[in-house]
């Protein structure tokens, strides 16, 4: 295969000695991987996998020169399920508003929120009860979490939380709630600091946690906070994000590079989340069932065969998959026995009607008029088992305002 573009042979030989590595074997390196995905060897879209894949070994080789920190952990494995970003402030405000509303001295008496009063001069004073202690102090400027509400009022709420149910103290007791606060959440699967591979809940807040986004079931790499009991991982500042590595994208002859050809993901979800598997028929009864769980615990695995796509995305970017059970029979006088699951933007779809799929998702179902609609799932994860052709194409943008929660 022969290499004519100049600024590719250029780049070629940059990035080898990044990399430590001959220009010959980054050359044969760059000839395979335009011929796994059968780009032609002057194509940008190769040199951009090819960067990916230097940048990849660099970052690497950077993540294992930087372990002293004991408190940061390597893992390595793969997600099985990655939620969308949430803004983990908006619920705490608007409960905070919304019961100054009710009751405006059991709001203020509980700490939920801090009432401001403008003064001539242009300052304001702040009064908050704290820790039993009714205070006020006089401030120039108001904390950008400050709302005005209908009446006039100017109140801001405030973290009521004095302590974790762990019983460590809250240092953020009585003060001001941020703005917002977004948090990404999701179930790992692998092994940390060379341990047994088993299962992890991940959480990770800020901005990092906004711009961490591994596909599922892609093998990865990255630095992480191992918690005290050994069972949840926790991202860090932009560290996390920042030590993302695909394995895919390492030199198969580097020390950190794992051969995982062959791993039956499928095992994988039978054996060490089985008590997560709901077969589609049953999933109302799953719904019902996870609601006594833990948050972290409330996810269902599911198979079916994708029968409607529609690849538009909603006003929150969500694509819509209706799968079915064609080993199930077929009510025909009932409903439509197909389970819709919204798809964030962030996860991939790369297959199209007729593929067989496993979701993993938390499910939610409205009351409408006292009636309970079907059974959707916010899904998390996705793993096509069997492809069949691509998605259909997509359209204008649609309204929606039913897969909030």
């Amino acid at each position: 295969m022969d290499i004519n573009d100049d600024k590719i042979r250029k780049e070629i030989e940059n990035g080898a000695k990044h990399m430590n590595v001959s220009v010959e074997e980054l050359t044969d390196k760059y000839v395979s991987i335009c011929k796994e995905n059968n780009l032609d060897a002057n194509n940008p879209i190769a040199l951009a996998m090819l960067r990916n894949y230097v940048r990849g070994n660099m970052r690497m080789k950077k993540n294992n020169n930087n372990g002293s920190n004991s408190l940061v952990k390597s893992a390595f494995g793969l997600f099985i399920s990655l939620d969308a970003p949430r803004d983990m402030m908006a619920w705490n405000r608007n409960r905070a508003k919304e019961e100054y509303i009710r009751d405006n001295d059991k709001a203020l008496e509980d700490g939920l929120v801090a009432v401001a009063t403008e003064n001539d001069d242009g300052t304001f004073t702040i009064a908050r009860n704290y820790k039993g202690d009714f205070q006020e102090a006089v401030v120039k400027t108001l904390n950008e979490g400050a709302e005005v509400l209908d009446n006039g009022s100017i109140i801001i709420p405030l973290d009521s939380l004095a302590n974790y149910p762990s019983g460590a103290e809250n240092r953020r007791y009585g003060k001001p709630l941020p703005v917002n606060e977004f948090r990404r959440s999701g179930i790992f699967f692998g092994s940390v600091e060379g341990g047994e591979m088993q299962s992890y809940y991940f959480s990770y807040k800020n901005q990092g946690g906004v711009e961490f986004s591994p596909n599922t079931f892609d093998w990865v790499h990255f630095k992480a906070i191992l918690s005290d009991d050994g069972t949840n991982l926790y991202g860090m500042t932009m560290a996390t994000k920042e030590s993302l590595v695909r394995n895919e994208d390492i030199n198969p002859e580097d020390d950190s590079y794992r051969n995982m050809e062959g791993f039956d993901f499928e095992k994988l979800l039978m054996e060490s989340y089985k008590n997560n598997i709901s077969d589609l028929i049953d999933i109302d009864r799953a719904h019902v069932n996870q609601q006594a769980l833990a948050t972290k615990d409330r996810f269902v695995v599911t198979m079916g065969t994708v029968c409607n796509m529609n690849m538009t995305p909603t006003a929150n970017g969500n694509r819509i998959l209706n799968i079915t059970d064609l080993d199930a029979d077929f009510d025909y006088d009932g409903e439509s026995n197909m389970t819709t699951c919204w798809i964030p933007e962030h996860i991939n779809i790369d297959f199209g009607i007729g593929s067989e799929v496993i979701v993993i998702g938390r499910t939610s179902q409205r009351i409408v008029e006292g009636e309970a609609e079907p059974v959707t799932i916010n899904t998390s994860g996705l793993l096509a088992t069997s492809v069949v052709g691509s998605p259909v194409e997509v359209e204008e943008q649609i309204e929606e305002d039913f897969d909030w929660f």
